[in-house]
């Protein structure tokens, strides 16, 4: 398996493409050029400037004309006037604020700390057995510390427990001396500058790519500066100077941005896959081909639902659909044949790096997932 990621301008935006074995296998879309005051991830000394009980709410200000959104139940102590320390979550949208928690953290490619919720918390894909060995490890270092928490993310599966170890004492102190300048901050004073979302993305990988390529100065930059401590990773990103043939036409990112628009993807067995946006969810519905192979209708239709999963679930990646998602998929009269798809299905969701999981296959063929919802569909922000 071949990884390569390329980053890369496209009109108004950056495009990050995750490529594998020479096919797109997933897409990031930010904000090219974009000069913000704050972003999420960021932490800032904010001051309160109202509370709505009505709405469940407080508005704060995060800068002389910056407001922001926060759940009430957060923190119920807090009146007007007061100053708290808060991490962006959601950037402004429209005519809605930036959505804010007091409950800020620090994240690594192993650990996530964060302040001001205890415990040791463990990702669900990590094994049991080394799932209660890492608990203790780091229960045993939180036990002098009540306000702060800990999460072991997926990535941390393969690493050794030195190197865990390693990551969560630097984001300790990181987090620690983030709780110390607060004491002697007045408000508006940016506590903590998160890494660019591209960063993120790429420290995020399970896997380090082969490769990463950008044909833009400013980012390759902003890369190597950020991605310093990661050796291997930041040993790896290369800057691409060829102006005759740029890199978006190199890689035909183009053809598979186009992809994303379109209501119609066509499966290499000669089915198809149409995928429309409903208020409540996301369908993608499985129509077969013509039978131009010697197989019977049900072994047909076996390969074609399998094939339909597979690229349901790049198509999900790419396009970045969130929330409820149904596949509506070819009528199967074989038990077996059905827990063959769902097998497949859920192979394929482990693979995406946002958390997507499979509910149940309906009586009716329909397979039903939910994904977490990060970010906008690409085609949405391509769109604004």
């Amino acid at each position: 398996m071949s990884d390569r990621v390329v980053i890369t301008k496209y009109r108004d935006f950056m495009i990050t493409a995750l490529i594998r074995d020479d096919r797109i296998w997933d897409i990031l879309a930010t904000a090219s050029g974009e000069k913000s005051d704050f972003r999420p991830g960021d932490i800032v000394k904010a001051k309160v400037i109202s509370i709505q009980h009505n709405l469940n709410a407080a508005f704060l200000l995060l800068g002389s004309a910056v407001k922001a959104f926060m759940e009430l139940k957060e923190r119920t102590d807090i009146r007007p006037e007061d100053e708290i320390v808060v991490q962006i979550v959601k950037e402004a949208f429209g005519e809605k604020e930036m959505v804010v928690t007091p409950a800020y953290s620090v994240a690594g490619k192993y650990v996530a700390l964060t302040f001001g919720r205890c415990g040791v918390g463990v990702s669900r894909r990590i094994p049991d057995e080394k799932k209660d060995s890492l608990k203790k490890l780091l229960y045993s270092r939180l036990m002098t510390e009540g306000r702060i928490g800990a999460v072991v993310r997926t990535n941390a599966e393969e690493a050794s427990e030195s190197l865990i170890l390693e990551e969560f004492e630097k984001l300790y102190e990181e987090i620690v001396n983030i709780g110390k300048k607060a004491e002697y901050s007045v408000p508006f004073i940016r506590l903590y500058s998160a890494p660019s979302e591209i960063s993120s993305y790429l420290r995020d990988l399970r896997t380090p790519p082969d490769e990463v390529v950008t044909d833009d100065s400013e980012v390759y930059g902003t890369l190597k500066d950020e991605l310093n401590s990661d050796e291997e990773l930041s040993g790896r990103i290369r800057l691409y100077t060829d102006r005759d043939y740029p890199l978006i036409k190199l890689c035909r990112l183009e053809a598979a941005i186009d992809e994303a628009f379109k209501k119609t993807v066509y499966l290499n067995d000669g089915g198809t896959l149409v995928i429309e946006k409903t208020e409540a969810a996301f369908i993608m519905d499985v129509n077969s081909g013509k039978n131009t192979k010697k197989l019977s209708k049900d072994a047909l239709i076996l390969e074609t639902n399998l094939e339909a999963v597979r690229e349901a679930a790049r198509q999900i990646r790419i396009r970045n659909l969130s929330g409820m998602i149904l596949i509506d998929l070819i009528n199967m009269t074989s038990r077996s044949h059905r827990e063959e798809v769902i097998g497949e299905l859920r192979s394929e969701l482990k693979k995406d790096r946002i958390k997507a999981e499979f509910i149940d296959l309906t009586g009716l063929g329909i397979a039903e997932i939910t994904r977490e919802k990060r970010k906008l569909p690409l085609a949405e922000i391509l769109s604004r």
